[in-house]
């Protein structure tokens, strides 16, 4: 239940700012200059030469990665609210001290350590995937003219490098 929760709150999430993130990268392959002021120049060139659906140009490469990505974290961070709200009660029980308890949830601390290992436990599964889209979004045209989709890149990324390859630049994410 709440792996689908969690990646479908992604997914939606994701798609609302998904003009912007198509913006965003193109900005970061090209040499042009970034200029808030000029953002909606960019949305009305984009329509007019490409139309509407092209603001959402890559979304779908995006969903692969975010519902599985959203739906772990979502699913791991409740799992650990649940362990540590079970283990504190199993500690405090016949303890007078409500230092042991917060009774509207985690602690700070609980919380930041249940949401990184949950940030974690979804990087690790689904870094191949941002790979692969981070990859096709600088993609050019190739072998052929044609330009090659998800499933054909994230083949040649694990044929060339083995499954290693398939997290090169993990570090930095984890970090």
């Amino acid at each position: 239940r709440n792996l689908i929760a969690g990646g479908l709150a992604g997914m939606m999430a994701k798609s609302v700012v998904a003009p912007l993130d198509r913006i965003k990268i193109m900005y970061q392959v090209s040499s042009a200059k970034f200029k808030l002021r000029n953002i909606p120049g960019v949305v009305r060139t984009i329509v007019e030469q490409e139309g509407l659906q092209a603001l959402w140009r890559g979304n779908g490469a995006t969903m692969l990665r975010v519902f599985p990505y959203a739906g772990i974290q979502f699913m791991v961070f409740d799992y650990c609210k649940s362990w540590v709200l079970k283990s504190r009660d199993t500690v405090g029980q016949g303890v007078q001290s409500t230092s042991l308890k917060n009774k509207h949830g985690l602690m700070p601390v609980e919380s930041l350590a249940a949401g990184s290992f949950a940030g974690v436990c979804s990087v690790l599964a689904t870094y191949p995937l941002d790979l692969t889209r981070a990859q096709l979004a600088v993609l050019r045209k190739s072998e052929g003219g044609l330009k090659q989709g998800f499933s054909y890149v994230l083949g040649r990324n694990l044929r060339q490098r083995g499954i290693f390859g398939l997290y090169r630049g993990i570090t930095p994410t984890l970090a």
